[in-house]
């Protein structure tokens, strides 16, 4: 399951829960016994739902509203964290959820890091510098010598262009490959058998596995790595940072019965099944820990590598040498009863904390700190420190499809299908004024307010805060319902007796996934507010199983719902790509106008084929511009997010790039 549909069907799904994307990609390994991954005896975990239960503490249990201060640390060289929901997977071509991502950086590494807090820098990881051509085609990376992967082989070059190789191949159903198939295969490439093989290659499977080995080439000798884009990529730095980015031994890998390089046969290791999967619960890996023992959705035990590379600070005041922790810990916990009394008793250092229950925690909150690491004591008797006002990588808005698909009878969102009280015609919101009127009916305040206790912003357009391209300073739409009045009547729109919209009024729906109260609650702010411009106006919340929202999504035949977005890398392409572009996610469905889909378009692929970050800040500046301008969807939020730790832990920072569910817990000491 991808990491943006985790959050989609996880987190989003339920009023209070928010995950966020990716973390820091780092490792773990040592030159002593092999780790040796124990697991249950059953097959897999199947990739499902997770959701902390509801239950506020176990019955009869009475929660205390205060602890102890200057606790004594607990279990001074162990860090533990618990959480509710285990990885799926330890092989990282394969895992594209938070949880498994969270486990993947402590034990695996990729070529490069984000620097600390930053989003735009990069630090050298497994190499050691990097060049990059004039052309933005080609980036060449210095890897860096005497490394060695937990269960003693050497790292080299040969293990950097393997672990793409075997990536890209395998590209299992519903995984991550597609983010780096298309910087080096075309960006329109989702599939490597649909989108490389079969069209690129005539079907010749071995042809295109060449063809990945020329993408990404090595030189033992000169200690080289070649990566051959096939258009200049801006984000390609972003996408190098991530989980399916990071390095495996090759012999190790061919030894636990994985692909050995071969063209002739690598077909039969394309998309396999989790059974078939040879590194699916192993690891071996180059950073500061390497596995113990793994039990699936209960716990993750994790030790320091006592040979681990990093002598000196990847940036300054940054972690060097062995881990700080002895020992590494993830506990799956899923109740918040036994997850609450685990923290406060201080057997937890890291707990997640749903929004629900935030007010549990917070009276024993001693230091309260916001996402520039400025802090401030909120409880001298408290023993927590609470994280505030971080900015998540996610993305709720409501869209508004301009021309519903109407094949096979027109769908019941639609009421009549006509402009006559009962109903609105499929062009509904292909008129502006319509769009407009809809965006100043919005009440973001008392939503913000209602839903987030105040921890969110208004969404400006599809770039969320912190990304390439955005000005907190873009125009942007506010609740005004004389606004919203004057745009209705601004309407072109004509009844079959040439009345407008204003006079007939209208009926449609909608749509959110059921079981979302977030969700719902937009739509019945939006719903009154609409009556109080015109009693006339009714839209009716009407929840539909995800799934269901999902297909008439995509068949484009909702013509106004409420859905949100997760990144899969910190770069503004992926976020217009989805919401703006032709192909794209939402897009596709809502049949913008060709020419400003055309310019969009146009505009996108300039965006991510740019290389100066300057130059791509103002592309993406265009767009957010031109989706106000339009007025193609209501922007509603970006949630704000918290994290919760025992006072006692040292190290931690935070980057949006790698979100509140994953700790790059290298950087942590007690």
């Amino acid at each position: 399951m991808n990491r943006k549909l985790y959050v989609l069907i996880a987190v989003l799904v339920l009023a209070s829960m928010v995950l966020s994307a990716c973390a820091p990609a780092t490792a773990t390994s040592t030159a002593s016994s092999p780790a040796t991954a124990i697991t249950t005896a059953s097959s897999p975990a199947t990739p499902q739902p997770q959701q902390p239960a509801t239950t506020e503490a176990p019955s009869g249990t009475a929660i205390p509203t205060s602890s102890p201060s200057n606790q004594q640390v607990k279990n001074p060289d162990t860090l533990i964290e618990a959480t509710i929901n285990g990885p799926e997977s330890l092989d990282p071509a394969w895992e594209y959820d938070t949880a498994s991502y969270d486990a993947d950086i402590q034990v695996y590494e990729g070529l490069v890091l984000a620097k600390k807090d930053s989003t735009t820098d990069f630090v050298p990881l497994l190499a050691t510098q990097w060049q990059i051509s004039s052309d933005g085609k080609s980036y060449t990376f210095d890897i860096r010598k005497n490394v060695k992967f937990q269960q003693g082989q050497d790292f080299t070059p040969e293990d950097v262009a393997y672990s793409f190789w075997r990536g890209m191949i395998q590209d299992r159903a519903g995984g991550p490959q597609w983010i780096l198939l298309q910087p080096f295969f075309g960006l329109d490439v989702q599939s490597f058998q649909d989108d490389v093989v079969t069209k690129q290659f005539n079907g010749d499977f071995a042809a295109a596995c060449e063809a990945v080995k020329q993408a990404v080439t090595y030189d033992n000798n000169a200690g080289t790595v070649t990566m051959n884009l096939k258009q200049p990529y801006g984000p390609m730095l972003q996408i190098l940072a991530g989980s399916w980015a990071e390095i495996i031994s090759k012999p190790w890998a061919i030894q636990q019965g994985a692909w050995d390089g071969n063209c002739a046969d690598a077909e039969k290791y394309h998309d396999p099944s989790a059974e078939q999967d040879p590194l699916f619960k192993v690891m071996n890996g180059t950073g500061p820990y390497m596995l113990k023992n793994w039990v699936p959705e209960q716990e993750m035990d994790l030790v320091r590598n006592p040979n681990y590379w990093n002598t000196s600070p990847l940036w300054d005041g940054g972690p060097s040498g062995q881990a700080k922790n002895q020992n590494l810990i993830i506990k799956v916990i899923p109740e918040w009863g036994t997850r609450f009394a685990t923290f406060k008793t201080g057997d937890a250092d890291i707990n997640y904390v749903p929004e629900q229950f935030e007010s549990q925690i917070d009276p024993l909150v001693k230091n309260t700190c916001d996402a520039s690491g400025k802090c401030t004591v909120s409880n001298a008797q408290g023993s927590l420190t609470a994280w505030k006002g971080l900015p998540s990588v996610q993305e709720t808005v409501i869209y508004m499809t301009e021309k519903v698909d109407t094949t096979g009878g027109a769908p019941a969102g639609l009421g009549s299908g006509q402009l006559d009280g009962n109903g609105i015609p499929a062009d509904f919101f292909s008129d502006i004024n319509i769009r407009k009127a809809f965006n100043y009916c919005f009440d973001w305040n008392t939503y913000i307010d209602q839903v987030y206790n105040g921890e969110a912003i208004q969404a400006y357009g599809p770039l969320i805060k912190g990304e390439l391209g955005y000005d907190p300073n873009q125009a942007h739409y506010s609740f005004d319902l004389t606004k919203c009045a004057d745009s209705f009547k601004a309407s072109t729109l004509k009844s079959a007796d040439g009345k407008s919209v204003w006079d007939t009024g209208f009926y449609l729906q909608y749509i959110y996934n059921t079981g979302n109260d977030q969700r719902k609650t937009a739509g019945d702010i939006l719903a009154a507010d609409l009556q109080k411009v015109n009693p006339k106006f009714h839209l009716q919340v009407v929840g539909e199983p995800f799934a269901l929202e999902l297909k008439d999504q995509v068949a484009g035949r909702l013509p106004i719902f409420m859905l949100g977005w997760l990144e899969d890398y910190h770069d503004p392409n992926d976020w217009v790509g989805p919401m703006l572009s032709s192909g794209g996610t939402y897009a596709a469905s809502q049949f913008f106008p060709a020419d400003l889909q055309k310019q969009m378009d146009t505009l996108i692929v300039q965006g991510v084929t740019a290389t100066d970050p300057q130059q791509r800040a103002s592309i993406y500046s265009q767009l957010q511009n031109l989706s106000y301008q339009n007025a193609l969807d209501i922007y509603v939020v970006q949630p704000q997010v918290r994290v919760y730790m025992q006072d006692w832990v040292k190290g931690y920072y935070y980057n949006p790039i790698y979100g509140n569910t994953i700790y790059y817990e290298y950087s942590l000491s007690k």
